[in-house]
């Protein structure tokens, strides 16, 4: 009802608005007469201007040469007399002056001979064309048409004199100025008419209306008997027919509508009834399976060096029976585990994607799963364990997990151990939020790029890698699930978007100065949070707890360190070891720097076991040395004890696995160890490393020998699982390594053919080892197409640029040799082979252009 009244009073707005419209329509035609009426001002302006134009070209013709010799002017006065008996409309004088500024013709004779004004003179001699100027004479305004009057004398235009036509303005404007009275007079006769025509009609409209307008506001107070009174079949009629229906339809709903409430309620009530038997049978789902998640989500660190505080909030909030609670995928335990009698503090802060029931899900796997290897673990402090190879473990654990729900279930993590003795930090993050250390009242990232994609991603296990921080004393890090990305923040008003802005969670920090409930404060006084929310806290040692190992060290100590060093680096192992030795007994203190000495020095100069002994020692304190790692896995190699230095060599892979030194130490180790399939893995990683290092080809031969003497067969090896046969590529692929390094490239290329279908051609070693041996065998067509195929599968291998530039040498096409010997370059700067090609076509083609010229 407000709402047809509101239409109504616009229909009477809009009728007003009719006469506005009306007036200012007509009000238009007077500012459109003045245009017209200046318009026509200029046309006469224009013509009197021509006019002049020809007066003054027919006098100036006439005076010029009267004006020239200055003698007798009656041509040119008699001009000006007949002019003006010409009775030119508005033309009140004429006259001509000379050149020494005197009249020489006038139609007034009382000026013959006497002077023009010096100022009208001044303006006239400066005139090069015919000019209008207005002036005032005796009070009227004169137009004023000036023409110089020019002759050609010796090839130069000569001034000799000046014609002027003065003219009565409001006679040359007089026929405009009637126009204007005319056009004025009809646009006032029609602003009235149009005033009164206007408001005639928006009375005759305007009555209907407000007959309308008071039906509809009798109706709207509750009387729905009204008829309205309005007939006719324009639009107001019509509005006023529907309305009277309108009413009649409600009358007729509001007596049946208490009949069809109580019926309403009823289907609703039942549709409520089935909505809260459902609701309570999944408010009972969602309650068990917050009780299972309960009791994984364990703060069970008992560390007095390293501390682990987590919070955890789930977006999903219920209620069942009388308790309330709260589901969802995030999930946080820490604890404490002995690992080769060395006690570590052990953690996990997990996001499961999905929401509610499935997130919930994925934390329930990964806290079953990863508490039981606890416990395991916990049973025994003398397992010999590194925490490298426990934290493989736990991921493949998980990863096989969750890869067994093909793809409906992933979960990212963060998850670690502190050594609890040294502080050294070991840990992965499989796609979370990246991990913050917040250190001398600042806040920053540890890691900036990704390793590992979420849990139950395929194909992961070979990217696997542990990263190490050596914490300081009270350095925290904080580990979250969200609070970055899922923050809906407003910026200065506007509409809330998701926060983009990663390293406003490191402000967050650095403002809570590091405190987990201050954070948490933090992240949701940003903004709104839209998922689950978990942070995990770990401090490293109390301040006061904590006696530093480098304080107090003695200066002679300093001075033994720098003197060992020395002696290491002129290789004088035995000095080494003696200066080390005859400390290491006196201190009140470790010294790990000297015993890192002594190690290497005792190791280099022969003496195994006590090298072994000192590297061992100095590594408990110092675990996150990787040099010292790989020489202790060479000295346990150096003294036949293999198991171990693979177990050492292996620790280091999974921290470093671009160690070349490393990688080929463990190609010698499973050597000796005659387990060639992995040695043979190995040396392949050393290869990709560093294909030109001292050492390689001869590990790389002394590998293929002996799976060569193992007794491979022609025959492809073939291996049974679960019934189904399998033909083993790596065995192959080792064979035709084997003819190749013989150089029996036929046999080889055979084998390696095999090798490719086995691997459905996706295997760039396989590829590039066809293409060298079709070049070799001076196939140079087959070879350029697997180098092509190669380099598809392995764009950055500039060894196959090389090759294949050889071979377009070979074949003549020089200008694509060079070009493939460039991109070789680009990959590898350094890369001397192609360099040296480079420089041997390049000195060729320009010894061959100084032979031509």
């Amino acid at each position: 009802m407000k709402f047809l009244l509101s239409v109504l009073n616009n229909l009477k707005i809009r009728t007003k608005m009719i006469i506005f419209v009306s007036g200012i329509v007509l009000l238009c035609v007077l500012p459109l007469s003045i245009i017209v009426l200046y318009r026509n001002q200029a046309i006469v302006l224009e013509k009197t201007f021509e006019v002049c134009q020809n007066l003054a070209n027919n006098i100036a013709n006439i005076a010029a040469e009267e004006l020239l010799i200055n003698e007798t002017f009656d041509a040119t006065r008699t001009s000006l007399a007949r002019l003006h008996e010409s009775n030119i409309s508005g033309l009140t004088d004429s006259y001509v002056i000379n050149v020494d500024g005197k009249y020489v013709a006038e139609l007034n004779e009382e000026k013959i001979g006497s002077d023009v004004p010096e100022v009208d003179f001044e303006k006239f001699s400066s005139l090069k064309e015919l000019t209008l100027s207005e002036i005032v004479e005796g009070g009227n305004t004169l137009l004023r048409f000036s023409y110089p009057i020019f002759i050609q004398y010796q090839g130069q235009k000569l001034w000799v004199g000046m014609a002027i036509f003065e003219f009565d303005k409001e006679k040359v404007y007089e026929p405009v100025f009637a126009i204007r009275r005319s056009i004025i007079s009809v646009a006032s006769v029609l602003f009235v008419l149009g005033i009164f025509i206007a408001i005639l009609v928006a009375v005759n409209f305007a009555r209907p209306i407000d007959t309308l307008s008071e039906g509809v506001k009798i109706i709207g107070e509750g009387d729905l008997n009204f008829q309205i009174a309005v007939r006719g079949k324009d639009e107001v009629g019509m509005l006023a027919l529907q309305f009277n229906r309108m009413t009649s339809q409600i009358r007729d709903f509001t007596q049946n509508l208490e009949s069809m409430v109580a019926q309403r309620t009823e289907e609703l009530n039942r549709t409520l009834e089935k909505v809260q038997s459902l609701k309570v049978a999944q408010d009972a789902d969602y309650y068990l399976t917050s009780v299972l998640l309960e009791p994984l989500l364990l703060n069970s660190n008992l560390s007095k060096r390293v501390r682990t505080e987590f919070f955890i909030e789930q977006k999903k909030k219920f209620s069942f029976r009388r308790w309330n609670s709260q589901l969802g995928g995030d999930i946080c335990i820490t604890d404490t585990i002995w690992l080769d009698g060395r006690e570590y503090t052990v953690f996990v802060n997990g996001d499961a994607m999905g929401k509610s029931m499935q997130g919930a899900g994925g934390a329930l796997v990964l806290g079953v799963v990863f508490n039981s290897a606890i416990s395991r673990y916990k049973r025994s402090r003398s397992q010999k364990v590194f925490p490298e190879t426990w934290l493989k473990e736990r991921f493949l654990d998980l990863q096989n997990v969750f890869l067994s729900f093909d793809g409906c279930m992933y979960i990212s993590v963060c998850m670690g151990l502190v050594d609890t003795q040294s502080g050294l930090l070991y840990y992965i993050n499989a796609e979370h939020p990246w991990t913050v250390l917040y250190r001398d009242s600042e806040a920053s990232f540890l890691e900036t790029n990704l390793s590992l994609r979420k849990l139950g991603m395929p194909d992961q296990e070979d990217k696997f890698y542990v990263r190490l921080f050596q914490m300081k004393p009270m350095d925290v890090v904080i580990m979250g699930s969200d609070g970055r990305d899922d923050v809906m923040v407003s910026n200065d008003g506007d509409a809330e978007t998701v926060n983009e802005d990663e390293t406003l969670f490191l402000k967050h920090v650095s403002d809570a100065k590091g405190e987990l409930y201050r954070i948490k404060e933090a992240v949701e006084s940003s903004g709104t949070l839209i998922d689950d929310f978990s942070i995990l806290r770990i401090s490293f040692l109390e301040k006061e707890n904590l006696k530093l190992i480098s304080d107090g060290i003695p200066f002679e100590i300093r001075e033994a360190i720098s003197e060992g060093q020395k002696l290491l680096d002129l290789k004088k192992y035995p000095e080494a070891a003696i200066l080390a030795d005859s400390f290491l007994p006196n201190l009140e203190q470790p010294a790990p720097e000297l015993l890192k000495i002594a190690g290497f020095a005792l190791f280099r100069s022969g003496d195994l076991d006590n090298g072994r002994d000192r590297l061992q020692e100095y590594l408990k304190i110092v675990p996150s040395d990787n040099e010292g790692v790989l020489e202790l896995s060479s000295c346990l190699f150096a003294s036949g004890r293999l198991s171990e230095a693979a177990d050492y060599g292996e620790r280091l892979y999974l921290r470093d696995k671009s160690y070349f030194y490393n990688v080929l130490n463990l190609a010698k180790i499973y050597l000796e160890m005659n387990v060639l399939g992995r040695a043979r893995k190995m040396s392949e990683e050393a290869a990709a490393l560093g294909p030109e290092m001292e050492g390689l080809s001869e590990v790389r031969e002394a590998i293929l020998r002996a799976i060569a003497e193992t007794g491979f067969s022609e025959e492809e090896e073939v291996e049974e699982f679960s019934g189904h046969k399998f033909v083993n590529v790596d065995d192959v692929l080792a064979k035709a390594d084997y003819l190749y390094h013989k150089k029996d490239f036929v046999a080889a290329l055979e084998s390696y053919e095999k090798a490719n279908r086995l691997s459905e051609g996706r295997n760039p070693w396989t590829l590039f080892r066809i293409a060298n041996c079709h070049s070799l065998l001076n196939q140079l067509d087959e070879a350029e197409k697997f180098y092509r195929r190669s380099i598809e599968v392995a764009p950055k291998n500039h060894h196959a640029y090389n090759n294949l530039g050889s071979v377009y040498y070979r074949k003549g096409n020089y200008s694509s040799a060079k070009e493939e010997w460039k991109k070789a370059l680009e990959i590898k700067p350094d890369f001397r082979t192609a360099s040296l090609n480079l420089d041997k076509l390049e000195s060729w083609e320009t010894s061959r252009i100084t032979a031509d010229v």
